[in-house]
């Protein structure tokens, strides 16, 4: 019994000592996650332009083939822009939905947005951005619902 307790702590050393250098194993992400993660940081983009007050920085992940008028979306961001020199959002991401070459961002969003005079305005709604993969980025192409960007109307 001591013969094989002598070569059982001379084995269990080494055992460890080989699994503790061996090579972890790199995970290759998914072409699925690599869109997801793309969609999320063009969104995450629009949004940090948006709080900035930059127009081109909000509309550089637009497609000029935006279904509900590129013109007509830039030219309510720029009203917010205008008229809120100010705005606090907080938007929740709820869910990241993929078809194809498009990704779909699901989220919930509330926002204070606060005019030269102090006064304010509220609001929150609930939107899908859709964004199409154009082979380097993700483009919005659409949204459904209740956009945080362009509240002024």
């Amino acid at each position: 019994m001591k013969k094989y307790a002598k070569v059982f702590l001379v084995i269990l050393p080494v055992v460890l000592l080989a699994s503790a250098c061996a090579k972890k194993q790199v995970i290759k992400p998914s072409a699925e996650s690599v869109k997801a993660d793309l969609a999320l940081a063009a969104f995450a983009k629009m949004e940090t332009a948006y709080k900035a007050r930059n127009l081109d920085g909000t509309m550089d992940g637009v497609s000029r083939d935006f279904r509900k008028s590129y013109a007509d979306f830039a030219s309510v961001i720029r009203k917010d822009m205008d008229i809120y020199p100010a705005v606090r959002l907080d938007i929740t991401m709820d869910r990241v939905v993929e078809t194809g070459n498009r990704v779909e961002v699901v989220f919930h969003w509330s926002g204070t947005w606060t005019d030269k005079k102090g006064g304010s305005h509220q609001a929150r709604g609930n939107c899908t951005y859709i964004f199409q993969d154009t082979g380097s980025s993700m483009v919005l192409i659409d949204y459904i619902g209740d956009s945080p960007f362009g509240v002024a109307r």
